[in-house]
């Protein structure tokens, strides 16, 4: 049997040794740390997009003294290309068909909705919510009603997706596919169908299709325009920003944040912004006479209170009745005659935006016979057979 002496040779007493010189030069709270390896920095980063640029202040200077290097403005005052703008509004308050004009306008270089339009624009639109024959049915509507100066362009092209759940991945490669054809604007109606499975109220939710947006608006170098709904009541004591529905990302990502809320005249609207890039510009009241939008520089943009619209209802139901018995008794020669007439019997001022939505209101029951250029239109009760 091998005894403990029998391995106390000097060969192994030397290394007991050199180990006790170790430990002995050791502090009592030194600890062992991994060898961390020196490696580059650009070795160590797995990006798979190119590497991010870094400029010095001296470069910022020089970048901002050369103009030609800013983005093209597409919407005056309001919308860069290669930016993101939400147009939001209350439900049914026109948002598709106002977007619908904006596509038109921009591809036609028109003004839209009070706000100049700076060229001619490639613009996509994708339709998630009509179908493609009804909105083909809107959009030729749009281009063909009177004071329009629309006309049809290869600039604008149409893409009906309703029922079709794709994502922005794939419809960037099919616009980049399009020949001979990079978009300035692309339109998405509406974003909650864009969306997919996602909770409008969850911040983190909304912000993850937000950050595709962005990507797919940084890919196609193109500016991008999306709906959104309002929250449900009366929006008059409401930040404009805070009026979406859903998460306040709606509030802080867009670089164009614009409104429609109902205004105190019956058929107008109040067209407010808030922008990233640009002053603030002042209010703009929209007259919404189907299928148009009607910039009404003259009228304030005062929104509808709560209860008002109820009021509205009663007082031009009641301008109504009386103009149709004035007509009943007379024909009336002029618009502005018969605006006097109705202003002087009901002891009401009648504005021409109050007066056009009384005739509105009486349309198929009135004869309004328009006798051409210079010469007055004829106001009378439609004979009933």
């Amino acid at each position: 049997m091998a005894r403990r002496e029998d391995y106390l040779t000097p060969e192994t007493l030397a290394a007991a040794d050199e180990v006790d010189r170790m430990l002995a030069n050791m502090t009592p709270t030194a600890s062992y740390h991994e060898p961390v390896p020196s490696v580059h920095v650009n070795d160590a980063i797995e990006d798979p997009l190119p590497a991010p640029t870094f400029i010095d202040l001296f470069q910022v200077m020089a970048n901002a003294s050369d103009p030609s290097t800013l983005p093209p403005i597409l919407i005056e005052g309001v919308l860069h290309k290669g930016c993101k703008m939400i147009l939001s509004g209350s439900s049914k308050a026109g948002k598709t068909l106002g977007l619908m004009h904006l596509g038109i306008a921009a591809a036609n270089g028109i003004p839209w909705m009070g706000h100049a339009i700076n060229r001619q624009c490639k613009v996509v639109y994708l339709d998630f919510e009509l179908k493609q024959r009804l909105a083909e049915e809107r959009i030729k509507e749009i281009i063909n009603s009177q004071g329009n100066e629309y006309f049809p362009t290869k600039n604008f092209m149409y893409c009906g997706l309703r029922g079709q759940k794709r994502s922005l991945e794939d419809l960037a490669l099919h616009i980049q596919a399009i020949k001979d054809f990079e978009p300035d604007m692309v339109i998405v109606d509406p974003f909650y169908k864009l969306g997919g499975e996602y909770d409008e109220n969850d911040a983190g939710s909304v912000g993850l299709v937000l950050d595709k947006m962005e990507s797919f608006s940084e890919r196609l170098d193109c500016a991008f325009v999306y709906a959104h709904h309002f929250s449900k009541g009366n929006k008059a004591e409401t930040d404009h920003i805070d009026r979406a529905s859903g998460s306040g990302v709606f509030a802080r990502d867009p670089d164009a944040i614009l409104t429609l809320t109902p205004h105190e005249e019956d058929f107008h609207l109040v067209l407010e912004a808030t922008l990233r890039n640009f002053p603030t510009p002042e209010k703009k009241v929209i007259e919404f006479a189907w299928p148009n939008f009607i910039h009404k520089p003259d009228l304030e943009p005062n929104l509808r209170k709560a209860g008002q619209a109820s009021e509205n209802k009663k007082l031009n139901t009641h301008l109504a009745e009386k103009t149709l018995e004035i007509l009943k008794r007379n024909s009336v020669m002029g618009l502005q005659n018969l605006t006097n007439k109705l202003s002087d019997q009901t002891n009401n001022p009648i504005s021409k935006d109050k007066m056009r939505t009384i005739l509105r209101m009486l349309k198929g029951k009135i004869e309004i016979q328009d006798r051409g250029p210079g010469k007055e239109t004829i106001y009378s009760t439609r004979l009933l057979n």
